[in-house]
């Protein structure tokens, strides 16, 4: 059991930039079939099946771990200088960048690492989720990847053809994008969405997605309700799994029951 509360709460506070504090390398973020690990959206480590996907300031390698106790390197490749995060889903590692976000196939022995799509958005530090054909994004304007005057804001991606990331868009038509304060980790689980947003709290949305028959189109609409905001929570980072969200703030490791909203604090450790 301390093993495996140590590794959770190491996942938690690795994170974006390159320290080991806040995003270095978190998440066994796999939610793709193989999936064996699942973790914050801050990280620079990716577990999908047999394969470990870690990210350093500008390069990607990738091991074989079918053996634990022997991983094996079998790939490198160079990205862009202001890669952050990374995030499996699917057939794809999607990695947070200062100017966007980029989609690379997930290399194996057998086939070598691509980029698939890009989307670029304005300059921010940005972490990135993936679910059902979308992503979800935060912009943060902090210091913690050389910028200070970018924007704060979460934006939706409409990734369901890779090749040509888009904007998603709302009912209204207008884009999906919503202002923030300092947001940070971001989490998904279905229809709900968890976002640390700094002095503003853990704030959860819900997400409704509407399918057009006659156009072939998917609106996104975000729902939040202030009663379900924890303000006493300036948290970093966070992972939702099944009706449980373990959350970091900086100082200990928080865990809640999401069920059922407002959420229920079941315990932290310091």
């Amino acid at each position: 059991m301390k093993y495996i509360i140590t590794l959770i709460t190491a996942v938690l506070f690795i994170g974006c930039g390159g320290s080991g504090g806040g995003d270095t390398s978190s998440s066994a973020n796999s939610q793709s079939g193989g999936a064996t690990g699942k973790g914050g959206s801050m990280a620079r480590f990716a577990i999908s099946g047999d394969y470990l996907y870690t990210l350093n300031k500008k390069e990607i390698t990738a091991f074989d771990i079918s053996i634990p106790s022997k991983p094996l390197p079998y790939t490198s490749d160079t990205l862009p200088w202001d890669v952050e995060t990374l995030f499996s889903y699917g057939d794809n590692l999607y990695i947070g960048a200062e100017g966007g976000v980029y989609i690379y196939n997930k290399p194996t022995p057998s086939k070598g690492m691509a980029e698939v799509g890009k989307f670029v958005h304005v300059r921010s530090c940005d972490p990135v989720v993936v679910e059902d054909g979308f992503a979800y994004v935060t912009l943060n304007n902090g210091s913690a990847c050389r910028v200070q005057n970018g924007a704060n804001m979460l934006e939706v991606l409409d990734i369901r053809d890779p090749l040509n990331p888009t904007a998603a868009k709302m009912s209204d038509g207008n884009n999906t994008t919503r202002n923030m304060i300092d947001p940070k980790g971001i989490g998904i689980d279905k229809n709900r969405l968890f976002i640390c947003d700094g002095a503003g709290g853990l704030k959860v949305f819900d997400i409704n997605k509407t399918e057009n028959n006659e156009t072939n189109q998917t609106t996104v609409d975000l729902y939040y309700e202030r009663k379900n905001t924890i303000d006493d929570i300036a948290c970093y980072d966070l992972i939702p799994n099944n009706g449980n969200l373990i959350v970091s703030n900086g100082d200990d490791v928080r865990q809640f029951d999401y069920t059922h909203l407002p959420m229920k604090e079941l315990g932290r450790i310091k």
